[in-house]
């Protein structure tokens, strides 16, 4: 349960930082493009976040959220600090999304994205996040696979929840699972890299 409190704690932080921020805080940077491999390669901007994040349809339409949230500037410093622990030096852009699943389980999966200038900021980011999410998750998680396409991946969970970080280009991608089976975890992680690897 505790786990379950701080997760939801951390997704009110964010919309809380990034409501009514949806525009270009801080200026557009440079768009990010597709590299050889289809992954992005230099930082993707406000808009191309906001693409990048699932949709209410996208994952089956029997998951249902709030309307995708993306911003720049002090806005995404802040919850970037706040979500991973992490100076964040070198962020362009923040985003997040959250589904639930329609029925009676809780089933609840968020994704976060973190823009940044170069692939080393991303990482250090990615390092804060998951040592931070080690602590604070109880019971005690365990490592689990998850296969993405990503560059870099570290993920633990334990009965109840599941927390990926992943590091796409430049971009950190952080998904917290709630009552989600590994499969579908797996399913969501590939999903957000490929939404990602296609908005660059």
């Amino acid at each position: 349960m505790k786990a379950v409190v701080r997760g939801t704690v951390c997704a009110i932080a964010l919309v809380a930082a990034l409501a009514g921020c949806g525009n270009d805080a801080g200026g557009t940077p440079t768009p990010g493009s597709a590299g050889a491999k289809g992954k992005t390669s230099g930082p993707l901007s406000v808009e191309q976040i906001r693409s990048a994040l699932p949709t209410d349809t996208s994952l089956g339409n029997n998951l249902a959220g709030d309307e995708a949230v993306a911003t720049g500037g002090e806005e995404a410093r802040t919850y970037c600090t706040e979500t991973t622990a992490a100076t964040c030096d070198g962020l362009v852009a923040a985003g997040m999304k959250e589904l639930t699943r329609r029925g009676p389980d809780e089933t609840k999966v968020e994704f976060s994205l973190f823009s940044f200038d170069s692939p080393k900021s991303a990482t250090a980011a990615m390092k804060s996040l998951s040592a931070k999410r080690r602590t604070d998750i109880e019971p005690t998680p365990q490592p689990v696979k998850v296969e993405a396409g990503a560059d870099e991946t570290d993920a633990f969970g334990n009965n109840r929840v599941t927390a990926t970080t992943m590091r796409v280009g430049s971009v950190l991608v952080y998904i917290w699972a709630v009552e989600t089976n590994l499969d579908q975890v797996n399913v969501a992680a590939k999903h957000q890299v490929d939404r990602l690897k296609s908005a660059a």
